[in-house]
């Protein structure tokens, strides 16, 4: 080799060496600390599913925590193994629904315990590998399940009150996160709602307990129901809550609004009285009562309690009438309706409202009997009627402990003697059906009950109503004279008890209200 050449390889090699040493001082020294933080980050083990705070009842007891589990993944391998023994010994262990043939990875089960994590390692086979995760679990099951949601095998929360409060549930791990709930009434309430859905045949229901001065939450069943721990197992029908989410015609119960904002409104006073002849016709319309027979019923002068001992829908419809649709329109909306109740839940509807310039005179009608141009969710319904039981206040609903506090300062909705009158009239309305019709919904030994029954015909695919298909509600508050707690009832197309709300859901009414008069008003 030349010298010319052997000098210019030596070159060569020290402006190499030296563009490495100058590349390394760049990587060590310049950019150190960027790729010490990197190193760092990408070294450690990678939590996936980060630590969340226990939630917990108003009596803390424990609804949703972590938990420590494994995960067995399947790894083919080359290895003399017995796969067909291997596959034996795991279903001793756990079920298993996969056999071990497969040319790629796969997970075999999900949420394994430790002990069944220990017998596994025993097995010491090479085509299997043990993940240990943070599980999220349910230790009531079912329970409240459409109120907390779930958190999935992945660690990304679903739904519910984990979805709403990820941030804050996994920045304080360390904290309880306390709902309104008492798991007591929550498990009677789910229990004998689905009892009531089977007993009657129906589609779907809804039962609400709230404390009518804080609007706490004190139980919220909703049937169909779920298992948060087996979330893959259920269908989405039944993962929604449907009583937040679908909106339905709420009848007869909408017409403690209507009267309401008549008496608030001054559009008529506590002695008005009407002439019900059973029908009412608008807009070539015949707007009927449930027991009008044409020829046989005679008409009745009606005052208001009749009115709500009869559920009069033409006296309703005349009261709608007579305030006009503007007027009538700004009540309703001022009850809250056509918007959130601000729950601390996602995907809330804001029920139907529609504009009043689009009335017609017939809507106007309907309307003030719980049709026409109105269709809500059953929080909707409870969160407006409950500003009677609260002296004309509204209250936010709310599932969090200790709920709103009013402001000193704030204004009532409605005038509070109003109210008052409203829950005379619906006190003695109950009371006389009680006596006089043999009405079942609101007969509670040792408790008055204020309320009202609902029973809405269906909208059809096609349009019109149908008299086969209803929603039954019952909606009262108790004591009557001085309310403490709201409860509403709401069950989607029973077949059975003539599909009327107060022998539907009256039962189920009286069974929760006899339970909360156990629990918190009973001295």
């Amino acid at each position: 080799m030349s010298n010319f050449r052997y000098r210019t390889i030596q070159v060569f090699v020290a402006i190499a060496f030296l563009l490495i040493l100058g590349r390394l001082f760049q990587f060590q020294i310049l950019e150190g600390k960027k790729h010490s933080e990197i190193t760092q980050r990408y070294g450690k083990s990678r939590t996936v599913n980060p630590a969340r705070a226990e939630i917990v009842d108003r009596n803390d007891k424990v609804l949703a925590l972590d938990m420590l589990k494994y995960s067995l993944e399947y790894n083919p391998a080359e290895t003399d193994e017995d796969r067909a023994e291997l596959v034996t010994k795991l279903s001793e262990i756990f079920p298993l629904k996969d056999d071990l043939s497969a040319s790629y990875s796969k997970v075999l089960s999900h949420g394994l315990s430790r002990e069944q994590a220990n017998k596994i390692r025993k097995l010491n086979s090479k085509l299997l590998y043990l993940r240990k995760i943070r599980r999220r679990f349910y230790p009531q099951d079912s329970l409240a399940a459409h109120l907390l949601g779930y958190v999935d095998l992945y660690g990304q929360a679903r739904q519910g009150l984990e979805a709403r409060f990820q941030k804050r549930l996994e920045s304080e791990p360390e904290n309880k996160f306390k709902l309104s709930l008492d798991s007591r009434l929550q498990v009677f309430a789910e229990k004998e709602l689905a009892k009531r859905i089977t007993e009657t045949k129906a589609a779907r229901g809804t039962a609400i307990v709230m404390k009518v001065d804080s609007g706490e939450i004190y139980a919220w069943a909703v049937s169909p129901g779920f298992n948060p721990n087996q979330y893959f197992d259920s269908s989405m029908e039944q993962m929604k809550n449907w009583s937040l989410v679908d909106v339905y015609q709420p009848g007869s119960i909408f017409k403690t609004i209507t009267v309401t904002a008549a008496l608030d409104s001054a559009t008529i006073d506590l002695n008005h009285r009407f002439i019900d002849k059973g029908f009412l016709e608008v807009d070539k319309w015949k707007i009927k009562n449930h027991e009008y027979k044409p020829g046989k019923t005679e008409p009745a002068e009606l005052n208001l309690q009749e009115l709500f001992e009869r559920s009069s829908n033409t006296f309703a419809a005349h009261l709608a009438l007579a305030m006009g649709p503007r007027t009538f329109y700004r009540y309703i909306k001022k009850f809250g309706f056509g918007r959130e109740t601000g729950i601390e839940l996602d995907g809330e509807s804001k029920g139907i409202l529609l504009k009043h310039k689009k009335w017609r005179k017939s809507d106007t009608a309907t309307t003030g009997m719980g049709h026409g141009a109105i269709s809500v969710t059953p929080l909707q319904l409870l969160t407006a009627v409950n500003v009677i039981a609260n002296n004309g206040y509204k209250v936010k609903p709310s599932l969090l402990y200790g709920g709103e506090t009013l402001d000193p300062q704030a204004e009532p909705l409605v005038d509070p003697a109003v109210t008052a009158s409203l829950r005379e009239l619906l006190t003695r309305s109950i009371d006389h059906n009680l006596k006089f019709k043999n009405s079942v919904a609101g007969r509670v030994d040792n408790l008055i009950i204020a309320g009202k029954t609902g029973t809405a015909e269906k909208i059809k695919a096609g349009g019109g109503y149908s008299k086969r298909e209803t929603f039954a509600s019952f909606l009262g508050f108790y004591p009557a004279y001085q309310p403490q707690f709201i409860t509403l009832v709401v069950i989607d197309d029973p077949k059975t008890d003539g599909r009327w709300g107060d022998t539907v859901a009256g039962p189920l009414f009286n069974k929760i209200a006899a339970y909360v008069r156990d629990l918190y008003l009973s001295s």
